[in-house]
């Protein structure tokens, strides 16, 4: 008679998950670092989250070898504590590396944002799930005393003690899944609210909603999951009953880390198919005058005015390394030899563009020669082409 067991799809998706996941964080590295050369916390944080992955599909892998996804009555009586120790090491783990997960998406996010409004909501949805998370994580620790009770109560003799109802820690998943999945919606929905009134092609706009709402795929695993979670009250035949709340838990869990890398990739992708950026397509002609107020590694998109007088956002590859004023200046080569007219020309549109950039940097410096006149009144031609705004944000050219 054949032996029933999930054991097989325990460690599959395991196997699946530690290879995407690693890969999609491997890619975000290179991509933070070489690409973007801007190397931040929220990718600290991927990383610890991918490491504790690693440990926890290590952990239920080595359980499946001890009998996780087999019921009792298959299992060696020896072994099925040892496979309900790896089945209590795993969810502390999963709930650490969820916590990581969550931290980094929302600093990610708190790089984009630039009103009070969604910076707020940020910070609201995350405390409360970070919070929540070590309640859990805590609840799930101290629910027996001693803590070995949980895995050597299936021993022949087990030790004093006690652990509270199973059913305790049941509802407890369930709340927590809840703010899970509040919180990642709340993450893929608001870059819905940051891009729609930026001035970006439709194609860019759906491109960058696409890869930061990524992250709602990892719920629709912690959706599916819900109607496992009573099998947490299963005592008498865990290691089976359990098997689903296993897989979708390692579902999510690398879901999760993978989203949250790809929306990091979009500089990585643009360099490798070729693409610049709308806001930067001045061509390699162009001369960046920078005013930055600050060395800090952070990313953003650009605010820039058109040749009609309107503003245009978009995201932008360099963002990354500096806050502040950027203006790009093209050298007129051309109008020294078209007489007064082209020099009037340049000068003209050079001035009205630094009265510009006077307003919004109270600073004309850059424009300046070393005697601190104005270049284009004296007789250097250039052409403004524009003034960019970088703001805090993330990588996401």
């Amino acid at each position: 008679m054949a032996i029933e067991s999930r054991a097989t799809q325990i460690a599959a998706i395991g196997y699946t998950f530690v290879i995407i996941s690693s890969i999609a964080t491997c890619l975000r590295v290179y991509c933070r670092v070489w690409v973007v050369k801007a190397f931040g916390a929220d990718d600290w944080l991927a990383l610890i989250a991918q490491f504790m992955f690693i440990v926890f599909c290590s952990y239920e892998i080595t359980g499946v070898r001890y009998g996780t996804g087999r019921h009792f009555k298959d299992i060696e009586p020896e072994n099925i504590p040892r496979a309900m120790q790896m089945w209590w090491t795993c969810e502390p783990t999963y709930v650490l590396t969820n916590m990581a997960i969550k931290a980094s998406i929302a600093i990610f996010l708190l790089r984009i944002c630039i009103t009070r409004t969604h910076k707020i909501i940020i910070w609201t949805i995350t405390g409360i799930t970070e919070i929540y998370s070590l309640f859990f994580f805590l609840l799930f620790v101290l629910q027996c005393r001693p803590t070995s009770l949980f895995w050597l109560r299936y021993t022949s003799n087990p030790p004093g003690g006690s652990c509270f109802d199973a059913s305790v820690v049941a509802k407890a998943f369930y709340a927590y899944s809840a703010i899970s999945c509040l919180s990642d919606w709340t993450y893929s929905l608001l870059p819905i609210a940051l891009v729609y009134n930026l001035q970006m092609s439709r194609r860019t706009k759906i491109s960058v909603v696409g890869i930061l709402a990524a992250g709602a795929i990892a719920s629709s695993a912690t959706i599916i999951r819900f109607p496992y979670l009573y099998s947490l009250t299963d005592i008498d035949d865990f290691l089976y009953s359990t098997s689903d709340v296993a897989i979708w838990s390692t579902v999510e869990t690398g879901l999760g880390i993978t989203a949250s890398s790809v929306a990091t990739l979009r500089p990585l992708l643009r360099n490798f198919l070729g693409h610049g950026s709308s806001a930067d397509g001045q061509g390699n002609s162009a001369r960046p005058w920078q005013r930055t107020g600050s060395n800090h590694p952070t990313g953003g998109y650009l605010r820039s005015h058109g040749q009609n007088g309107e503003e245009v956002f978009d995201l932008h590859d360099n963002a990354g390394k500096r806050i502040g004023v950027t203006t790009v200046i093209d050298h007129d080569d051309k109008s020294e030899g078209n007489g007064e007219t082209g020099k009037n020309g340049s000068r003209s549109e050079a001035s009205d563009s630094v009265a510009e950039l006077h307003g919004w940097n109270s600073s004309q410096s850059d424009l300046a020669d070393a005697n601190g006149q104005p270049r284009a009144q004296k007789g250097w031609n250039v052409l403004v082409k524009k003034t960019v705004v970088q703001t805090r944000g993330s990588d996401l050219a």
